[in-house]
């Protein structure tokens, strides 16, 4: 009736597991939600920040991206990061809450 045994099906259970979140801190699928965030932030800001929005994959390490976001449109940033997440594959979204994080802190080193 059941053609493996429990450590078998156990064994498999984690091996996907780990697979889904290996993919998920993939550098081309961070970098599809990277320009996903930035396409739309910059769709939602006023005319006067949409060049104030920028995100840019390092050459050589290929998980870190270089943000250049005007304070004045980090807001949209956030929201758009926010609304997006729920989308994201778990690991993805782990990153991107990491993302807002820090800019959070940077935001909030300019108010001390």
């Amino acid at each position: 009736m059941y053609p493996e045994r429990p450590i078998d099906f156990a064994a498999r259970k984690i091996n996907t597991s780990v697979k889904n979140l290996r993919e998920g801190l993939d550098p081309d699928i961070l970098a599809y939600w990277y320009k996903r965030v930035e396409d739309k932030s910059i769709e939602l800001v006023p005319a006067h920040l949409k060049d104030k929005i920028r995100f840019e994959q390092d050459r050589i390490l290929w998980m870190k991206f270089n943000m250049d976001v005007s304070k004045r449109a980090v807001p949209y940033v956030m929201q758009v990061i926010e609304e997006y997440i729920p989308m994201m594959p778990y690991s993805t979204g782990l990153y991107f809450r990491k993302v807002q994080e820090i800019l959070t802190n940077e935001m909030n080193k300019d108010l001390r």
